[in-house]
């Protein structure tokens, strides 16, 4: 029996080409879990999430980002780290002023509903970051009962 006939090749390299994704996948969120617990400590996150998009906040001038990365929420606020660029932000629980979902961001659809986190920035001026995240409703409850009961 020959296993090195065309038929088994393509498959073993289809097989291949799918382990390679998924060993990728596995090492791109096992870094940017690695992140998180390294700038927030692993005992301080509440709740974690990957492949998250992250728009911007509504004070910046340009128009919506289109960033990817890991978002995690602490009993001190709410972190996000791109994935490849250095872009972060952090708003403290204590500036965060509520939660809610739109459609609608820097006037612009988003073709579908985003959480918009609507907080006080450093300037003292009540300013807007949009998430696509995974789960939305857990990450409601989640800051709803950190930080507003």
């Amino acid at each position: 029996m020959n296993l090195l006939n065309s038929g088994n090749i393509s498959t073993l390299l289809v097989g291949a080409v799918f382990m390679g994704i998924v060993l990728t996948i596995s090492y791109v969120r096992n870094m940017e879990a690695k992140r998180l617990r390294n700038k927030l400590g692993e005992s301080n996150i509440v709740l974690s999430g990957y492949n998250v998009h992250f728009y911007g906040v509504e004070s910046a001038e340009e128009k919506p980002l289109k960033s990817i990365g890991a978002l995690a929420l602490s009993g001190k606020g709410l972190y996000y780290r791109a994935r490849y660029t250095k872009l972060e932000l952090f708003i403290s629980g204590k500036q965060i002023t509520s939660i809610t979902a739109t459609d609608d961001f820097k006037g612009k659809n988003m073709y579908g509903n985003i959480v918009a986190i609507n907080f006080i920035n450093n300037n003292g001026e009540k300013d807007r970051a949009a998430f696509r995240i995974p789960y939305p409703e857990r990450w409601s409850k989640a800051i709803t009962q950190l930080f507003f009961s």
